[in-house]
């Protein structure tokens, strides 16, 4: 079941991410959807419906979130955090490949979230390189 999201909340949490997915910053504007309102905490979790606890998400990486907060580090196999858009600051979890296709986890958070939400899937990899042509991933 979806949470209702007041039109101003949503209308904040999609201002901040700038029309990018906050975990994989894929843009929205080349995927043709409408990305998703992601409970960064999940409302089964306790998570609640506010922009402290909203990201914008594209459809791939909210669905493989799911409900998951945690994730297993496929260097370390240690339960960690998954990268939380409102707590931690991206650049520090992950950087790019020097080709532009992949996303690579820095932290046992980012490589773990990397995994968990399956960031390097094939056709997102293929995309990449035409969205940094494009001057739309940082």
């Amino acid at each position: 079941m979806t949470a209702r999201v007041p039109a101003r909340v949503a209308a904040q949490v999609k201002a901040r991410a700038a029309g990018r997915c906050e975990y994989c910053q894929a843009p929205q504007i080349l995927i043709g959807q409408v990305f998703h309102l992601d409970h960064i905490i999940p409302r089964s979790a306790g998570g609640q419906t506010t922009t402290e606890n909203l990201c914008l998400a594209c459809s791939h990486c909210n669905i493989a979130k799911g409900d998951l907060i945690t994730a297993s580090d496929p260097r370390t196999g240690r339960l960690v955090l998954l990268y939380n858009p409102r707590k931690d600051i991206w650049e520090e979890h992950f950087r790019w490949s020097q080709d532009w296709q992949k996303l690579i986890g820095r932290t046992p958070t980012g490589r773990a979230t990397v995994r968990a939400l399956d960031m390097n899937a094939k056709l997102l990899q293929r995309a990449r390189p035409f969205w940094r042509v494009a001057g739309l991933i940082p």
